[in-house]
């Protein structure tokens, strides 16, 4: 919550402010010094989440929430607390965040603040995880310049980490350099329960569970609402300090007294003594309603009185109702204007990303809609905030943000909220205008956008990659570039007809290469993959969804290359691209400076592989992840498999350049156990957990995306466990065994439920909850199924030996096929007898080897890149090369005639068609 500066603490503030700016040239005058020998374009790589502190957030007001500072204060200063996590937990509105922003700014003084990390609903790219180890990192370089060259020298050597695992990136980018600290490192973690995802936020507390515990100089302070997954991940552990419904309730005194001290100084002189005080009665222990309150009594550009505005607000009928007090604020603009604001809330709401009002004014102009950014902000201010050096729009509270969305569902005749802000209608429009924006002829897309020099380098060494980024492509275009295919999503059907010239014309060749060529520098790549896979599903044009798809294949099979260089989207990409998609067929034909595969191409993309292999044992059990882009399998070999169908926007373990197609190719790891069988696996319906039963009385719960185990197995059977699955909502899980018992747990807690079900004679081998939740069923050796009431556990009827259970030891021939071993790699066609990369010749370069991942360097120079099927024995025939696969019926040979890189790699565009 932002709590306005008062007059009185004017001066205060601004010495702060000034204090504020010596530390950060301080600060980055060290990082310089002590990046003088390193390579510094290493510390720009890591993307990181801007945060604009003054727009949202401020400090506690000096002589408030005293108590509660006192013992954060305390916490972070006992060093042999063996609490390294600290939770403060509240209702929304409460200051939550305004204690936190303190907090930072008190560590930061004291040289042991880490970085900071505050999650919001009113932006998309801040309210997941995917950027949260990188953003950290770059803070650790700010606020600990001396972690710095670990820091550098870590993405040095782990340039593709973006690709990994969350717990992956932490330990890499934030563990393994804390290390090199003596003292300790404080991190910040704001509104963790404004990351939308359920399974991100329990993943996110799992791994800083983990780590604190490995490295004891880090602690984590966390803030929160109420949650049920941060409290069933945070809940159960001892390592945790926990200050819960403190902000608000009314037995603290403190409590009402600090919003006292904030009302009377706020409006001291607007209002008299018994006013203020009734008002701050009025906000019911909810900072945020009060700081609203007094923004409005305060608002200059109001034509109503304070006197008026105080009579409103206190005819509230229910004291800190935070929804009425934002019904009061927008029934006072002029209704004639209703419409015009509404549509304007709507682009916000809708916005991926806070737009800035310059963009907001353009999308207007561009649909027509006669409004004005800044004349909103003005009229709006109690609410909604310009900040002074973005120019960014921004929500001051989350609470403005659900209150907006619960308006975003069509109002009844009869509803008392006439307000309705219509989403679809915004989404749409954000859509062409970024479609738009890409045709600009001056800020528009365009053939090597970022005036790249040289191909020889990749993205990441370019040393001023965030300057080029920002000098030759407007923020409008990034926008654009990053979130278009999310707002075409999020369209009517009718609205994407409207669309389709636009949409033809941005997919269409070449476009749609200089798009990439945004994506590669901007580490959009893998987004863009899964935006277009939703995007695909949801248009109707058969034309547009198949060149969609033909795109996102094209990423797909070489992300790599695309990934890592831009130039290396023609020089590398386009000469490898299947003979009959568009990419080949249309592309080639304008970019003939490059090299020419003359043979070895495949026709189409690789279709679905006959068979996945891993397990060394029979596969027992096998499950598709909800969202069908992952399967698990549990086998005889002790081990359950996670295998991958495509990439989505943060992959795991994978990929490498070997999982270039859109298949299931490759395992994304395996879990291992003690015990000799894994009898069942099955995601959770949200596909963040995984249950199984590995062939002991037990069951166990798995993170899906870290592999993790989640809190303690299982334990009530008395014999081994055959079958467990989820409920349809997740809360519980069920389980059969060979006790002929049937058992039914609470999936958070892990308790059971109830009493053991018995009914069955033999061993209960397969167990599933009804689509509703209502029933359970169950077949055992007994040769009958049974139904159960899953709330009583009581049976349903009497039990039927006629049905047939999913499958059973009879001499049917198998249905699946055969899970074949294809994860080891033939790394014979990597390195020669030696184990150094094989050597190879092109022409003008000399000590050329082609690398692991498919580049072929020539000294640390990257030539070109290879696909994984045409790596295989490389040799140089007079003007060809020749690269035979493992196939004895193809070749593959590349001529070198016209190929062009280093710093005439733009010559792959001849002029006529720049």
């Amino acid at each position: 919550m932002r709590i306005q500066a008062i007059e009185r603490n004017t001066m205060a503030t601004k010495d702060d402010v000034r204090a504020t700016k010596g530390n950060v040239e301080v600060t980055k005058a060290n990082v310089e010094t002590l990046l003088s020998d390193v390579d510094t374009a290493a510390i720009l790589q890591p993307p990181t989440v801007a945060f604009v502190a003054s727009s949202v957030h401020n400090t506690c007001l000096k002589g408030t929430r005293e108590a509660v500072l006192q013992t954060t204060w305390h916490w972070a200063d006992d060093d042999s607390s063996d609490k390294p996590i600290f939770w403060l937990c509240d209702i929304a509105g409460s200051g939550k965040s305004t204690v936190a922003m303190s907090a930072v700014e008190s560590w930061r003084k004291k040289g042991v603040l880490g970085g900071r990390f505050f999650f919001s609903i009113a932006s998309n790219e801040k309210s997941t995880t995917d950027k949260f180890c990188s953003t950290i990192a770059r803070d650790l370089v700010q606020y600990i310049p001396e972690l710095a060259p670990h820091i550098a020298e870590a993405v040095k050597q782990n340039p593709s980490f973006m690709r990994s695992a969350l717990d992956e990136q932490f330990q890499v980018l934030v563990g393994n350099p804390v290390q090199h600290r003596q003292g300790r490192v404080i991190l910040v973690i704001g509104a963790l329960d404004e990351c939308k995802l359920g399974s991100q936020r329990r993943e996110l507390v799992g791994m800083l569970s983990a780590t604190v515990r490995e490295y004891k100089n880090l602690r984590i302070f966390i803030t929160s609402r109420p949650d049920p997954v941060i409290q069933a991940a945070l809940g159960p552990l001892s390592i945790k300090a926990k200050l819960e419904d403190r902000l608000h309730n009314f037995n603290y005194g403190d409590n009402i007294k600090d919003i006292a001290v904030y009302v009377h100084q706020s409006l001291d002189g607007v209002l008299p003594v018994d006013k203020r005080q009734r008002l701050a009665d009025k906000a019911n222990g909810l900072f945020i309603w009060a700081a609203t309150a007094c923004r409005m009594l305060k608002d200059e550009t109001s034509l109503s009185s304070p006197k008026f505005t105080y009579d409103l607000l206190i005819f509230i009928d229910q004291a800190g109702a935070i929804d009425k007090l934002y019904s009061l604020i927008f029934e006072r603009i002029d209704p004639m204007h209703y419409e015009v604001m509404y549509s304007m809330l709507a682009l916000l709401l809708a916005a991926f990303e806070p737009l800035t009002t310059a963009d907001l004014d353009d999308i207007l102009e561009h649909a027509g809609i006669h409004g004005s950014a800044k004349t909103l902000v003005r009229s709006l201010g109690s609410v909604l905030i310009e900040d002074a050096s973005t120019n960014l729009i921004q929500f001051r509270h989350p609470t403005l943000v659900e209150y907006l969305r619960r308006c975003s569902v069509n109002p009844t005749v009869s509803s008392s909220n006439k307000m309705y802000i219509n989403g679809t209608n915004a989404h749409e429009q954000a859509a062409s205008w970024c479609l738009e924006c890409f045709k600009s002829p001056t800020e528009g897309l365009r053939f090597n956008i970022y005036q790249i020099e040289s191909s020889l380098s990749l993205n990441r060494q370019i040393s001023d990659l965030d300057a080029r980024v920002s000098r030759f492509i407007s923020r409008k275009l990034r926008y654009a570039s990053s979130h278009w295919l999310f707002h075409l999503v999020e369209t009517g059907d009718e609205w994407r007809g409207a669309l389709e010239r636009r949409l033809e014309h941005a997919l269409r060749i070449p476009y749609v290469l200089y798009w990439m060529e945004i994506l590669s520098l901007t580490g959009g790549v893998p987004r863009a993959i899964t935006d277009l896979r939703a995007a695909t599903r949801c248009t109707g044009i058969e034309e547009i969804k198949s060149r969609m798809t033909d795109i996102r294949r094209f990423l797909t099979s070489f992300l790599v290359p695309i990934q890592d260089s831009a130039p290396h989207i023609y020089i590398s990409a386009l000469p490898f691209s299947q003979i009959n998609s568009v990419f080949h067929v249309e592309s080639l034909k304008r970019h003939a400076n490059t090299l020419t595969v003359t043979q070895g191409l495949e026709e189409m993309y690789p279709g679905l592989p006959r068979s996945l292999k891993g397990h060394e044992g029979s596969i027992l059990s096998i499950n598709f992840s909800p969202d069908g882009s992952r399967i698990i399998s549990g086998s005889e070999g002790n081990t359950i498999r996670l295998w991958m169908q495509t990439l989505e926007l943060r992959v795991q373990h994978v990929p490498t350049s070997e999982n270039v197609a859109d298949i299931f190719t490759k395992p994304l790891g395996r879990i291992k156990f003690e015990y000799l069988r894994v009898y069942s696996v099955q995601h959770s319906p949200d596909g963040s957990r995984i249950v199984s039963s590995p062939g002991d009385s037990t069951i166990r719960l798995w993170n899906a995306t870290t592999r993790q185990p989640l809190g303690k197995p299982l334990q009530g059977h008395e014999d081994r466990v055959r079958a467990a699955g989820f409920s349809p909502d997740g809360s519980r899980i069920v389980s059969g065994s060979d006790d002929i018992t049937i058992r039914v747990w609470d999936a958070e807690t892990g308790q059971p439920l109830g009493d053991p079900l018995r009914g069955h004679k033999g061993w209960v081998r397969a167990v599933q909850f009804s689509p509703d939740g209502s029933r359970i069923v169950s077949g055992s050796d007994d040769q009958t199924v049974r139904l159960w009431n899953a709330a009583t556990g009581q049976p349903l009827g009497e039990p039927d030996d006629s049905w047939i259970v999913s499958g059973s030891a009879d001499d049917l021939p198998p249905l699946s096929a055969k899970i074949d071993d294809t994860e080891e790699s033939d790394s014979s066609a990597r390195t020669d007898s030696r184990g150094t990369p094989p050597r190879i010749l092109v022409p003008g370069f000399s000590h050329c080897s082609l690398s692991q991942d498919g580049w072929v360097q020539s000294s640390g120079q990257f030539l070109f890149w290879v696909p994984p099927d045409n790596r295989h024995g490389l040799q140089y025939p007079s003007a060809l090369l020749t690269l035979p696969t493992n196939s004895p019926l193809r070749l593959t040979k590349v001529d070198f005639t016209h190929f062009q890189c280093g710093t005439s790699w733009i010559n792959v565009l001849p002029n006529a068609n720049r």
